[in-house]
């Protein structure tokens, strides 16, 4: 087993809160739902920061994020990021010691929240989400509910149902770019529409038969 060698002993600039920082949600940073190289998003109650760290000098570097005003005090929620999205699942207020079913979203590239329409059946906190493996459901499993008891629960959220459908036709879009400029930057066609240009091709290379009359008028 390999032994874990400490590369940076720092301090994370957290904002101050009477219970600190705990059962946080960190994931990587995303762009164009791809992995950015040693960047890092972490959000906990008032705290929100995009961590960078600089391999070559050993440094790391701190952003401030926007925080979710509603969740300011709210922490155990459970996570998943997607499509350049952070999604919260419930949590607990610290303060008022309250769980929650609501769900809420954080935009990687708007850097804005929102609250999903969509909730959860039951206030929770401390549980686990997933994504399937083909990014179309997040299973949220177990938890505590609002009487601090362990719940044996198991919720399938349709990952359309946490988008706007402004946002689904944004990322449409958005894909269909990424599609042009593909084409224009690649010697090859994508296969759809290679298979539609040969189609076509040989549509154009189909020589028409002349009926004999029309050849025997010519010759006439």
């Amino acid at each position: 087993m390999k032994s874990l060698t400490e590369i940076k002993n720092d301090i994370i600039p957290t904002e101050q809160h009477k219970y600190g920082l705990e059962y946080h949600c960190f994931v990587p940073l995303t762009i164009n739902n791809e992995k950015v190289i040693n960047h890092f998003i972490l959000f906990c109650k008032n705290t929100g920061l995009l961590i960078k760290y600089d391999e070559q000098n050993k440094i790391f570097n701190y952003e401030k994020l926007p925080i979710c005003p509603a969740l300011s005090d709210v922490t155990s929620y459970s996570f998943v990021h997607l499509y350049d999205f952070i999604f919260l699942f419930g949590g607990k207020n610290t303060i008022r010691q309250e769980r929650i079913k609501k769900i809420y979203k954080y935009s990687m590239k708007e850097k804005t929240w929102n609250e999903c329409k969509l909730t959860l059946p039951m206030e929770i906190s401390a549980s686990l989400a997933i994504l399937s493996d083909d990014n179309t459901n997040v299973h949220v499993i177990g938890g505590r509910n609002i009487k601090d008891e362990k719940e044996k629960m198991h919720v399938s959220v349709n990952v359309d149902q946490l988008f706007e459908k402004a946002e689904l036709l944004k990322m449409i879009q958005e894909l269909k770019k990424e599609i042009k400029i593909l084409k224009l930057e690649r010697s090859y066609t994508i296969p759809i529409e290679k298979e539609r240009m040969i189609e076509d091709e040989k549509k154009n290379n189909d020589t028409v038969a002349i009926p004999e009359e029309c050849k025997k008028m010519k010759t006439q």
